[in-house]
């Protein structure tokens, strides 16, 4: 009874942070030649270099003595934050676009999936109150569209539901070889006993 509770629970979350996710209809115009390249060129750039990033948290590690798993997540969520905040504000001028989150949200899902899900928290409250600065009126705490806050808020549980997904999945791919490793013994134990007979 308790575990279909549970379950419902969780459909429901997730149902609701899709609903949450998906974007109104966005009346600009994007120029399909050079604006659209430029931000697929710069979007690559970001990501590509993002496989670097393991490299040189291992080189920190190694030189700094941070050998947590969690004080190396808070030095890659502290770093990404520094970062990613002044170049999300330089471009976006305090004219956010409306998924200019999506950036911060590869950082979280990247913290959580490298290290444990306490910088990726830390990282998303970095991000919300950088958004919430960079949201109009721009310069302060202060939000005052409605449709910023529905931003916010739905970025807020897409990311918790994303940092959990994440890290289940950690979680279940840490048991499974570990019941494969059982079997395993298990089944070796039936062999050496089944000789000795």
């Amino acid at each position: 009874m308790r575990k279909t509770l549970i379950s419902h629970l969780g459909l429901v979350v997730a149902l609701t942070a899709l609903v949450m996710a998906i974007p109104k209809q966005a009346k600009a115009y994007v120029d399909p030649g050079s604006g659209a390249m430029i931000w697929q060129i710069a979007a690559a750039a970001a990501i590509g270099s993002l496989f670097y990033a393991r490299r040189a948290l291992m080189w920190m590690q190694a030189h700094l003595g941070l050998h947590s798993n969690r004080s190396m997540g808070f030095l890659f969520a502290s770093l990404f934050a520094v970062v990613t905040s002044p170049v999300i504000c330089t471009l976006f001028n305090s004219h956010p676009v409306p998924r200019f989150n999506d950036v911060f949200l590869v950082g979280i899902v990247l913290t959580a999936y490298l290290f444990t899900w306490e910088p990726a928290v830390y990282l998303l409250a970095i991000s919300v109150a950088v958004s919430a600065w960079v949201l109009p009126p721009a310069g302060s705490f202060a939000i005052a569209q409605l449709v910023d806050w529905y931003r916010l808020i739905s970025f807020a549980i897409l990311s918790v539901f994303l940092i959990v997904l994440v890290t289940r999945l950690k979680a279940r791919a840490r048991v499974v070889p570990q019941q494969i490793r059982e079997a395993r013994h298990t089944e070796t134990r039936g062999r050496v006993m089944a000789v000795g007979q």
